[in-house]
């Protein structure tokens, strides 16, 4: 069984909202489960799961659904409250986002995801890579910052290897992928406008 097929048993109110939303989604695109399966690439049997609620489904299966619908993946992330105050983000308050089928584990550092700009902050574990499956979405200008350990970063055809302090932008429409280098994690902050995670 693929990590995109194995849902947890548990349910939360973020992943109760998130079916929700998909359900929502479904229904105002007149889609059927048959029909979003096909255009996602996602089974049936899951796609119902995701929208009970159930499990926290992969950060791979959200992006299927999310190119499905031509929405942001991060707005399955966002439970749509406004934040107390809508300008500051205390280090204590930060919001993580779920992406717990790839180890990654993102922290909302602006108030919202619906603005023009969204930034994270990012901690990549040791060994991971997305090769077989590179990042591409909509088009937004994207910014990566190196806070700790080293990587390999490719966009496209062109390869870098970018360690602390050191910094790469580029056009998120373009296929890019990471790979982890050595034995520490790696965290960084990252831009993109508009929003598209």
């Amino acid at each position: 069984m693929s990590a995109e097929n194995v849902l947890p048993p548990a349910a939360d109110p973020s992943v109760e909202y998130m079916g929700a939303l998909i359900r929502r989604l479904r229904e105002s695109a007149g889609m059927t489960l048959t029909d979003l399966s096909r255009v996602a690439g996602v089974s049936q049997g899951l796609l119902s799961q995701i929208e009970r609620g159930r499990g926290n489904p992969a950060y791979l299966t959200l992006l299927k659904i999310a190119k499905a619908f031509d929405v942001p993946v991060g707005r399955f992330f966002d439970s749509g409250e406004e934040p107390a105050d809508n300008r500051v983000v205390r280090a204590d308050g930060r919001r993580q986002l779920q992406v717990t089928d790839r180890g990654l584990v993102y922290e909302l550092l602006t108030p919202t995801m619906n603005g023009a700009l969204l930034v994270l902050k990012v901690r990549i574990p040791s060994g991971y890579s997305n090769e077989s499956v590179p990042f591409t979405h909509h088009r937004a200008e994207e910014c990566l910052f190196v806070l700790e350990g080293t990587c390999y970063f490719q966009i496209g055809d062109d390869g870098y290897t970018l360690a602390a302090g050191d910094s790469i932008t580029y056009w998120g429409d373009q296929p890019h992928w990471f790979r982890v280098l050595g034995d520490a994690e790696v965290v960084l902050i990252a831009t993109m406008t508009p929003p598209v995670f």
